[in-house]
């Protein structure tokens, strides 16, 4: 528990205007609930400032600018200050060492006059084309869904497809008690498990780690991907891959920070790559703790222990 004194120092430190007692409670309270939710914390025309020197203490000590950060759903104040209701936009990573380069002749043919972008990003895995979550249950009509969520362990689907109406769908595990927390969305614990399938060792331990999970949030400028874990996720779309990419691509998303994944006013265009195929430009894959990729044991999604097939609506 946060002592209101020692919280008023610290602030202080981080360059925060003063409180009054009333809301430095109010964010002692939501510092103490953590990254479960807590309460919003207003804080008036103090906000940006305020916002900024407590994220900073309190999450990222090298966030340099409040633009840096986005709302998540579950917030409902603008003006809010409470750090864990906040995440902070994805970067791309930096080029890849050297050695993590290897040879790609297996998936692609040789080309030369690549542009550096392109090249910088060679590191990132090529995936298998076309959407894995039929699995004999397509259905023809949507309705109103603006997506459909399946969940795959390794190479085995769990459970039925999820249909999204709803702006904003939390997918979470249940340990800690996520399941039981009154949060609306996925709860993979809840899945039937088919009782001819043994759980992998490795499964079982990356199924304890999804915690928190991930929020999908449709939003005025596309869907995005909030992750509150503490594990990093992993996530391919046809949406995030350069123009001129011959592969697909694999961006890490970090705890507590959020990434665009699609745009449903600029799809991506249907494309058929190299030595995959055709690939369905409305499938976003998600993986959770475990990457894939020439830097991983793992070449394809389907080798990773617990991963996420985000089916978007196609356009009406």
């Amino acid at each position: 528990m946060f002592r209101r004194r020692a919280l008023r120092r610290r602030l202080v430190a981080a360059g925060a205007p003063s409180l009054p007692d009333d809301q430095l409670r109010r964010l002692a309270r939501a510092l103490d609930a953590g990254a479960t939710g807590g309460e919003c914390v207003p804080a008036g025309h103090a906000a940006s400032q305020l916002r900024l020197a407590v994220t900073r203490a309190f999450r990222f000590p090298d966030l340099r600018d409040s633009s840096e950060l986005r709302r998540l759903p579950l917030c409902s104040d603008q003006q809010c200050c409470n750090p864990y209701h906040w995440s902070r936009l994805c970067k791309p990573e930096t080029p890849p060492p050297p050695y993590s380069r290897y040879a790609m002749e297996d998936l692609k043919p040789k080309e030369h006059g690549e542009s550096t972008e392109d090249a910088r990003r060679t590191d990132h895995e090529r995936l298998v084309s076309a959407s894995l979550a039929t699995d004999g249950e397509e259905r023809q009509s949507w309705e109103s869904e603006w997506c459909r969520l399946a969940y795959w362990e390794l190479t085995q689907r769990v459970g039925r497809q999820f249909g999204v109406r709803v702006r904003a769908v939390d997918v979470f595990g249940g340990g800690g008690g996520a399941c039981g927390s009154g949060r609306h969305g996925l709860c993979l614990d809840a899945l039937d498990q088919r009782g001819d399938a043994p759980q992998a060792e490795q499964v079982r331990k990356t199924r304890a780690k999804i915690g928190l999970g991930v929020t999908l949030s449709l939003e005025s400028d596309g869907v995005w991907l909030y992750n509150r874990s503490q594990e990093p996720v992993f996530v391919s779309s046809p949406a995030l891959d350069a123009a001129a990419a011959k592969a697909l691509l694999v961006w890490r998303v970090a705890p507590g920070h959020c990434l665009c994944i699609f745009d449903p006013s600029c799809p991506p265009p249907a494309v058929s790559l190299p030595h995959i195929g055709p690939v369905d430009p409305r499938s976003v894959r998600i993986s959770f703790a475990k990457g894939w990729g020439p830097k991983y044991s793992r070449r394809d999604v389907t080798a990773c222990p617990c991963w996420l097939e985000v089916l978007l609506a196609p356009p009406s």
